[in-house]
C-alpha cells in the first residue's frame, strides 16, 4: 500500500539517477559549440575577454580555431552599421551564469581560465542536469494534481524513455529546450496554485517564468495563453476571469514591473548597441518564420525529422486532447491553444528540421502540456477491458524499444542526423550498420565550411544553360570588338557589377538542391594592382542574400591574355521555392578588364 502511494516518487528518483549518471559519464570536449556557444557567448565576453558589448571577435575566432567549436560564427550577428553583436538573447546566459562561475573558479586553479576548458564544460553539464531534475520534479507535481500515482508514473516513464526527450535532456542538456521544458512545468504549476489561492508569490513566479522563456526564445511568450485562458470554458467563466483580474490588478502590476526589470539587461544592450530598445538580431535571410508557409506535414511525418515518425507514441497525447476536453473543459482551452499555436510557430520556421536533433526538438517544450493530455488518454484506457489494456501496453513497449533503438542509431551515425530520406530510413531500419550502397539515398551533404566541389556530375542532368558569347551584339553597352572581329564584354572603370543573371528557383528544378556551374574567359590588363574581382553566386529571399559565395577570380596568370575560369556552386537549403538564384561579376577595383564566353549551367539531381 505504501509502495503504491510513493510509486511516482520512486519513478522520479529512478529516472533522475539514470539520466544523471548517463549524462555525467558522457561529457565531450565540445559541449560549448554551435548554438550553445551562441547562448553562452556573453559570459566569457563579459567576464574573461573584457568585451561585454562584443565589439570585436578576434578572441572568439582564435578560440574557435583552437577548439573547433563551430563551422561558421553564425552566432555573431551584426548591427545596421555592420558591427558585431550577439545573435541570441541573454536568457540562457542567465541560467548558465552560476555554473560558469563555478567552472571559472576551478579553471583559475588549473590555469586554463579561457571560458571553454573542461572545468566550464563539466560545470555547465551539472547545471543542465539540475534543470532536468527540477523539470521532472514539477512535471510530477502537475501530473499528480490531475491523476493517480499510477497514471503519473506511467506518463513520466513514457515521456522520458519513449520519446526524443531522452536525447535532448541528456546528451544535449545544454540546449534551450531543457530549460524551456523546466519553465513550462513551473508556469503550469504556479498557474494552478495562483488560481486556487491568488497569492502574490505564485503570480510573480508565473510571470518570471514567462519572462525568462521569452528571453530565451521570443516566440515562447505565447506561454501567456496558459494563465490567461486557465479556467475559461464558458461565458460565465469569462466574466469571472475579468473580475479576478480587476480584483488582483495590484498583483498584476507588481508582477509586470518585476518582469520588465528582468528584461532590462537585454533592452539596454540593444539600446546601446543599436540605438533601439528592441532589435531583431536574427539576421539570416535563409532562416526565419514564414507564417503563411508552415511545414506541417514535414514536421509530423517527414523521414528527415518527422515528429510522429520518430516519436510515434505522442499520437496518444494528441488523441488525449479529446478526453481532456470531455473530462476537464476548465483547462482544455488553455492547454490546447498553447499547444496548437506552439506547433504552428514551430512548423513555420523555415529550417523545420532544426539541425541535428532527434525527431522534432522544439516540440519537447510543449511536452508538459502533452503529458497532461496523455494522462487523460491513459485514464480512458484504464477503463477498458484486459485485452485492450494488454494490446496497448504491448504496443507502447514496442514503440519504446523503437525509440531507444533509433536513438542508439543516431548516436552511432547509423541514422543520419541531417540527411535521412525515406529510402535511407528503410534501408537502415533496425540495422546496426550502414552499407555503402545505402548512402546513395541520403540528402546531399553541405560542408559547414562552405566548400563546394561538383564531383559526381554523372548523377545529374543539365536542366538549363545560358551562354553569352557577345558575338550577336554590336559595339556599345560594354561590347568591344578586337582586331580579329571577335566581340567580348569590357567592364568600365566606374562599373561595379556586371553580367547579372537571375532565375527563380522553382523554374530551374523541383528538387531540394541544384548545382550551378559558371565558366568564362577573363583577361586583365598587363599591370593590375586592384583587388581581384569576384564571381558572386547567391540565393535571394525578398531581396536579401543567403547562401552567399564570392569566388575570387584568380587565374594562374593575370597577364594580358585570355584565361579560362570555372566555378561551382551548390545551393543552400532553400527557404522558399520562389527565391531567386542570382549570379553576377563584382568588380572591386577601378581597372577595367574583359570577359568572354560567359556561361551558366544548371544541373539537377537525377531521381533514384
Amino acid at each position: 500500500m505504501r509502495f503504491s502511494k510513493n510509486l511516482s516518487l520512486l519513478v522520479l528518483v529512478t529516472i533522475g539517477v539514470i539520466l544523471s549518471i548517463y549524462r555525467i559519464t558522457n561529457v565531450n570536449t565540445r559541449e560549448i559549440s554551435w548554438d550553445v556557444l551562441g547562448y553562452y557567448l556573453p559570459l566569457p565576453a563579459i567576464f574573461i575577454y573584457s568585451d561585454p558589448m562584443l565589439t570585436k571577435t578576434d578572441w572568439l575566432k582564435k578560440i574557435n580555431d583552437e577548439k573547433k567549436l563551430t563551422g561558421t560564427l553564425y552566432m555573431v550577428s551584426t548591427t545596421d552599421k555592420g558591427e558585431p553583436m550577439y545573435f541570441f538573447l541573454f536568457g540562457m546566459a542567465f541560467f548558465y551564469f552560476p555554473f560558469f562561475c563555478i567552472g571559472h573558479i576551478f579553471a583559475l586553479f588549473s590555469g586554463i581560465a579561457d571560458g571553454f576548458s573542461l572545468p566550464y564544460q563539466y560545470a555547465l553539464v551539472i547545471g543542465g542536469i539540475m534543470f532536468t531534475l527540477i523539470g521532472l520534479f514539477y512535471l510530477r507535481k502537475n501530473l499528480k494534481y490531475f491523476f493517480s500515482e499510477g497514471i503519473t508514473a506511467i506518463v513520466m516513464l513514457i515521456l522520458v524513455f519513449s520519446t526524443n526527450y531522452i536525447h535532448h535532456l541528456t546528451l544535449k542538456n545544454l540546449e534551450p529546450v531543457n530549460v524551456l521544458f523546466m519553465l513550462v512545468n513551473i508556469v503550469l504549476w504556479y498557474t494552478i496554485k495562483w488560481h486556487e489561492q491568488q497569492k502574490l508569490k505564485f503570480l510573480i513566479i508565473t510571470g518570471v517564468g514567462i519572462s525568462l522563456m521569452a528571453l530565451i526564445k521570443p516566440s515562447e511568450i505565447i506561454i501567456l495563453l496558459i494563465p490567461v485562458l486557465w479556467n475559461l470554458h464558458s461565458g460565465e467563466s469569462f466574466k469571472e476571469k475579468i473580475h479576478l483580474i480587476l480584483d488582483k490588478k495590484r498583483q498584476l502590476f507588481i508582477t509586470i514591473i518585476i518582469c520588465l526589470l528582468l528584461a532590462i539587461p537585454q533592452l539596454l544592450y540593444w539600446l546601446v548597441k543599436t540605438g533601439f530598445p528592441i532589435y531583431d538580431s536574427y539576421k539570416n535571410p535563409g532562416i526565419g518564420l514564414d507564417f503563411l508557409s508552415p511545414h506541417i506535414v514535414n514536421v509530423l511525418f517527414s523521414y528527415r525529422k518527422g515528429w510522429l515518425l520518430y516519436t510515434p507514441v505522442m499520437v496518444f497525447s494528441l488523441i488525449g486532447f479529446y478526453f481532456l476536453y470531455k473530462s476537464n473543459k476548465k483547462i482544455f482551452f488553455a492547454l490546447f491553444a498553447y499547444f496548437i499555436l506552439s506547433f504552428y510557430i514551430i512548423s513555420s520556421w523555415s529550417e523545420w528540421w532544426y539541425g541535428a536533433g532527434f525527431s522534432n526538438r522544439p516540440l519537447i517544450t510543449v511536452y508538459p502540456v502533452l503529458a497532461i493530455s496523455l494522462g487523460y488518454f491513459l485514464v480512458n484506457i484504464g477503463k477498458k477491458g484486459t485485452i485492450v489494456k494488454s494490446v496497448f501496453l504491448t504496443f507502447v513497449l514496442f514503440l519504446t524499444f523503437l525509440n531507444q533503438f533509433q536513438w542508439w542509431q543516431l548516436k552511432n551515425y547509423v541514422l543520419d542526423p541531417y540527411h535521412t530520406t525515406k529510402g535511407y530510413y528503410w534501408a537502415t531500419f533496425l540495422r546496426t550498420t550502414v552499407r555503402m550502397e545505402d548512402k546513395k539515398f541520403l540528402l546531399i551533404n553541405r560542408d559547414f565550411n562552405g566548400k563546394m566541389s561538383f564531383d559526381n556530375p554523372n548523377e545529374y542532368r543539365l536542366s538549363m544553360m545560358q551562354e553569352l558569347t557577345f558575338e550577336d551584339k554590336r559595339n556599345g553597352d560594354g561590347i568591344v570588338r578586337d582586331e580579329n572581329g571577335n566581340n567580348f564584354y569590357r567592364l568600365s572603370q566606374d562599373q561595379e557589377f556586371a553580367l547579372t543573371r537571375q532565375f527563380m528557383y522553382s523554374e530551374l528544378t523541383k528538387k531540394d538542391h541544384l548545382w550551378a556551374v559558371v565558366s568564362f574567359n577573363v583577361r586583365y590588363p598587363e599591370k593590375n594592382e586592384d583587388p581581384l574581382p569576384c564571381l558572386v553566386t547567391t540565393m535571394e529571399h525578398k531581396g536579401k542574400s543567403y547562401g552567399y559565395a564570392g569566388f575570387e577570380i584568380k587565374p594562374d596568370s593575370i597577364q594580358s591574355q585570355w584565361v579560362k575560369c570555372r566555378f561551382e556552386y551548390l545551393t543552400p537549403e532553400i527557404r522558399n521555392v520562389k527565391d531567386d538564384l542570382k549570379i553576377y561579376i563584382w568588380k572591386r577595383g577601378k581597372e577595367s578588364f574583359d570577359i568572354d564566353n560567359f556561361k551558366v549551367e544548371i544541373f539537377e539531381k537525377i531521381s533514384n
